[in-house]
């Protein structure tokens, strides 16, 4: 029986000289204090979604890969493939999304790719699962996109599961398991000796005869090669750590035990040999490696690393990761692994850093985290924040994932703690909301006053599935509470001590922005297309209102690689490039280096293509430089300053003047002011367009007024 089983395993090569450097100190958390599994954040604050795949070190520099879940990539389900995606670090705990390296859509049954180096061949080479066949490419950077080679040969066949390993002399090797074994038993594991361009195997191989086997990992020490693997295999679920030894990998193996009272994962008698058992439960899912790792002083330690599924649920991109130590005896046997909470490692090198934005006010941190599933019909959640300084909210985010399968949006709404007002809602689509936890970012720009206290909601209608969060329940935010509703906001109930993980931007010039790719960019790429131009423009890629931009020179790959990021998880994206000129309705004012100067107070955007720096200039003169604007908003593009137009957002239609009032026929979001400084409001009625009614004057002196969008 072919089984399609995807485990991740962690495979470290090129491991740094035994040289004393400098040091980074990374603490690795793996549970909480009550022993809840901890989820694990890139820099951006997104859940790191690579799965079944492997771990390169290249210098100091850490390259995970793995299968993306966040489509609703499903167990045994095929079709849907999410992709393999890449993230680094430089301490085993601050990630970078660096895209895919094989696209979705690739493969229609894919899973598990492993990633080694080549160093004669200067390639890096992938093996991954490819339902029934193993998919082999290469690429000459880390981060790919890696390119198809032919199948390789083997010497067994009934190949369905399969990690790398490289030897101190560059020999490499494929570990892999076959389900050509006698009746009544599962999978025996191969060790298979590659060619010396890693692309196929030299038919050189030995079988370790066990019965029931996958998810493996080979570690070498002292001469000893000790390999792991799940004992019984176990797809998406938690099996023992079972380990044999060999001082060559091409065997003999030793360690095999017959066990006559042996039970296969679905609760069948399986007798049968099996290896040596040193952990109970593989710390919650199966082995992902044992690798060694070269620390800052020169000396060598030993790791095992653990895919902690989620239970074979259908969203196991929620599953995470166990990091702890491995130890050995003084004869060199190794000991029970031990699933440690948390501990400490001495890194060569710099450590990483979690990105702040500029506007950056409030926010939770990423530490400490778990995530629950619950937002759904009348179910509501909420978190309370208090802004450190008075201005506009220019964003704000709850990480959030969707489970099962939502028939409606999930809406993020910003409510006055002390009047229970609802001030900003933003609704998003089903599409939009990734299976794996992400930042869902909206974009308010509504006022806020320092030391006044908001709440952050989220909710939805929908009647099947749910939408999730993460939560902590040290107090990692004491400046405010989470709370719930069950009777759909109506009454709530806090629960000291536990916060939702959030962010909060504000920002001090009031300046709206309309979501999606900036007004006047033009579309030039589906998803995986090539965007060409001549010359060098700002391309935006994302869909709906998430975009990620780069300035690019004669055209680029319209895909999440050259991004260096996923705006939007699970959503087919395009790109679009910006307009040469100023922001939709502005007007040139000044050269770069020259000066601008205006009639009155007004908004300054200094950029070009779509990335713009943005003054409130109140004196009617600016410098149109980096300094004046606080840095370079478009590195390596000639820029200049573009005076906001004197009415409302590019767009949007004059509803009321100043004094006036605004009555839209729907609850709707009203913006407020002139000449490109804007607050925003949502109403469900006619609303005063004043600065009593919107919080703020958002630019004094200036005659203001009320504008909707899409009218």
């Amino acid at each position: 029986m072919k089984r399609l089983v995807p485990i991740l395993v962690l495979l470290l090569c090129a491991v740094v000289s035994p040289v004393s450097r400098a040091a980074t100190t990374s603490t690795i958390v793996n549970s909480d204090a009550s022993g809840g599994q901890i989820s694990r954040f890139d820099v951006d604050g997104n859940a790191l979604d690579a799965h079944d795949g492997s771990l390169l070190q290249v210098g100091d520099v850490f390259y995970l890969y793995g299968t993306s879940y966040a489509c609703g990539y499903r167990y045994r389900e095929n079709g849907d493939f999410c992709g393999f995606k890449v993230y680094s670090s430089p301490d085993l705990v601050h990630w970078t999304d660096r895209g895919y390296v094989t696209a979705p859509g690739a493969c229609g049954y894919c899973f598990r790719p492993h990633v080694i180096h080549n160093a004669a061949t200067g390639r890096y080479v992938m093996w991954a699962d490819a339902g029934g066949r193993y998919l082999v490419a290469t690429s000459p950077t880390p981060t790919g996109i890696f390119t198809p080679a032919p199948d390789p040969a083997l010497a067994v066949g009934g190949a369905v599961d399969e990690s790398l390993f490289v030897d101190d002399d560059g020999t490499g090797y494929l570990i892999h398991n076959t389900t050509q074994v006698e009746a009544g038993l599962t999978a025996d594991m191969v060790v298979e000796r590659l060619t010396p361009d890693y692309l196929s195997t030299t038919g050189q191989h030995v079988r370790l005869g066990l019965g029931d086997v996958e998810a493996f990992t080979v570690v070498k020490r002292g001469g000893v090669y000790h390999a792991l693997m799940s004992d019984p295999s176990c797809a998406y679920c938690s099996g023992a750590t079972g380990e044999m030894t060999a001082t060559s990998m091409l065997g003999p193996w030793s360690g095999a035990w017959y066990d006559p009272n042996g039970v296969h994962q679905s609760g069948r008698p399986e007798p049968r040999w099996r290896a040596r058992i040193v952990n109970a439960d593989n710390c919650g899912g199966q082995p992902l490696a044992a690798f060694p790792l070269v620390a800052a002083d020169g000396s060598t330690g030993y790791y095992f690393l653990s895919d902690r599924w989620n239970d074979r649920a259908p969203n196991e991109s929620l599953a995470n990761f166990f990091l702890g130590p491995l130890s050995f005896d003084a004869a060199g046997t190794l000991r029970t692994i031990e699933c440690v909470p948390r501990f400490t490692l001495s890194l060569p090198g710099s450590p990483g850093a979690y990105r702040s934005p500029p506007d950056l006010d409030q926010r939770s941190g990423f530490d400490g985290f778990r995530h629950h599933c619950d937002v759904a019909g009348t179910v509501v959640r909420q978190q309370g924040f208090t802004p450190s300084r008075t201005g506009t909210l220019s964003a704000a985010s709850i990480t959030t994932f969707r489970n099962g399968t939502p028939n409606a949006p999930v809406v993020l709404e910003v409510v006055d703690t002390a009047t229970g007002t609802t001030l900003s809602r933003n609704e998003f689509p089903v599409g939009a909301v990734p299976w794996a936890p992400n930042a869902l970012t909206a974009r308010p720009g509504i006022a806020v006053v320092a030391g006044h206290q908001y709440l952050l909601r989220l909710r939805s209608t929908t009647t099947t599935g749910c939408y999730g969060w993460e939560y902590g329940d040290a107090d990692p935010y004491p400046s405010g509470v989470e709370s719930y509703s069950t009777d759909g906001g109506r009454t709530f109930t806090a629960e000291p001590g536990r916060d939702l993980k959030f962010t909060t931007d504000v920002s001090a010039i009031p300046l709206f922005t309309p979501p999606g790719p900036p007004a006047g960019s033009t579309r030039c790429a589906g998803e995986g297309e090539r965007c060409s131009f001549a010359g060098t423009r700002v391309v935006h890629y994302g869909a709906g209102t998430s975009y990620r931009s780069v300035v690019a020179t004669d055209g680029v790959d319209c895909r999440i690689a050259a991004f260096g990021g996923d705006p939007l998880v699970g959503t087919l994206k395009s790109c679009h490039v910006a307009p040469a000129g100023g922001p939709a309705g502005s007007t040139f004012c000044a050269a770069e280096d020259g000066t601008c100067a205006v009639d009155g107070p007004a908004v300054v955007a200094y950029g070009a293509g779509g990335l713009f720096a943005h003054r409130l200039v109140r004196d009617g003169r600016t410098a149109c430089t980096n300094a004046a604007f606080g840095g370079d908003p478009a590195f390596g593009v000639v820029k200049a300053c573009h005076r906001a137009p004197e009415g409302g957002p590019p767009g949007w239609t004059a509803c009321a003047p100043e004094n006036g009032t605004c009555a839209p026929a729907s609850a709707r979001t009203v913006a407020y002011g002139a000449r490109g400084a804007f607050v925003t409001r949502w109403v469900t009625g006619p609303v005063s367009c004043t600065n009593a009614a919107f919080g703020t004057d958002p630019i004094p002196g200036v005659v203001k007024a009320c504008y909707l969008a899409g009218v």
